[in-house]
């Protein structure tokens, strides 16, 4: 038996031109410090019981069902056409503008897991969707993303694929900031998740035990912001009392307009790397305010956005 250490697993994406339909070109990487965090097939087994015995007379397989979870460093902007369902429009001569617009649709891609040993294990996950995206910067650390993907079958052989190198540089959490509304920048911010949910549904039909499509139905936008306790405006009156003084009880609060979250590398010209998300229609949700003697008071809020745009800045003129 050969065993498969993590140093020769590694995986490149591919957009399907029809769900489910293979891609003979997957050349795409995530970005940088790609992990497989979970692969999960499921057969949907059910025990068949009946009079006369404690034990199952016969078990039968119904349903598959595969899913994958990847995390990764933020480094490229690409990914984001499986999260909003649709390629970007592109702008400029150098460098160049990239903007993802929400889609009712969601694009399906070709996944290619290759374990290359003596053995070699290649499976190409067919009709793959990106269920939640789920982006966080945090004091400290590299901003992270991570996908959770569905998907509608798999294909096997032992021919590997070349390993598929991230060329754009890292984003970390100095490179972000937050506005809120577009244009105020908010200080002293220690973590931010956004959370993007498209709430996939995989079609099921007579004669096939593997999904024939997989559906979108609500997109659902969340975000959490921790920050040191400065004062009651920002959140507490502002966004979740609607006044000042406490909870407005006639009146509906007002929305905020937007949300942006930057993640710049802070260089000009064709050096230029940005990626900016812009959520419109901002509530406040929750707010939670723990008072610990030994720590800062740190305020942690719970928001919910209505839509989004993404917009990249680099040198790359034509999206992957």
């Amino acid at each position: 038996m050969v065993l498969f250490p993590p140093t020769i697993s590694w995986v490149n994406y591919g957009w399907e031109t029809a769900y489910g339909a293979q891609t003979g070109t997957k050349d795409k990487v995530f970005g940088h410090g790609v992990r497989v965090t979970s692969l999960t097939r499921r057969n949907n087994v059910e025990s068949v019981f009946g009079i006369g015995a404690r034990n199952a007379q016969k078990l039968k397989e119904k349903q598959f069902e595969g899913a994958i979870s990847v995390e990764f460093n933020l480094a490229n902007p690409w990914f984001f056409r499986g999260v909003l369902g649709a390629a970007p429009t592109t702008a400029g001569g150098g460098p160049y503008t990239h903007t993802w617009a929400e889609s009712d649709t969601v694009v399906s891609m070709t996944l290619e897991n290759n374990v290359s040993n003596e053995d070699k294990s290649v499976a190409a996950l067919l009709g793959c969707k990106i269920n939640t995206c789920v982006i966080t910067a945090a004091v400290g650390e590299l901003a992270k993303v991570r996908l959770d993907i569905l998907y509608s079958t798999e294909s096997h052989d032992n021919t590997t694929a070349a390993i598929v190198s991230e060329t754009f540089e890292l984003f970390t959490f100095a490179h972000g900031t937050i506005e809120i509304p577009n244009g105020t920048t908010i200080t002293d911010i220690q973590n931010v998740e956004l959370t993007m949910n498209n709430n996939l549904e995989q079609v099921y039909g007579l004669g096939d035990r593997t999904p024939q499509n997989c559906s979108p139905k609500n997109r659902a936008y969340t975000a959490r912001i921790t920050i040191p306790f400065e004062d009651e405006e920002t959140f507490l009156e502002d966004m979740l009392y609607g006044a000042a003084g406490g909870p407005v009880t006639s009146t509906s609060i007002t929305e905020t307009a937007t949300m942006e979250l930057t993640f710049s590398n802070g260089l000009t010209g064709t050096s230029t790397r940005t990626i900016v998300l812009l959520f419109t229609g901002v509530q406040l949700d929750e707010e939670n305010l723990p008072q610990d003697p030994t720590a800062l008071i740190i305020e942690d809020v719970a928001l919910v956005m209505r839509s989004l745009a993404v917009t990249a800045v680099n040198n790359t003129s034509a999206a992957v």
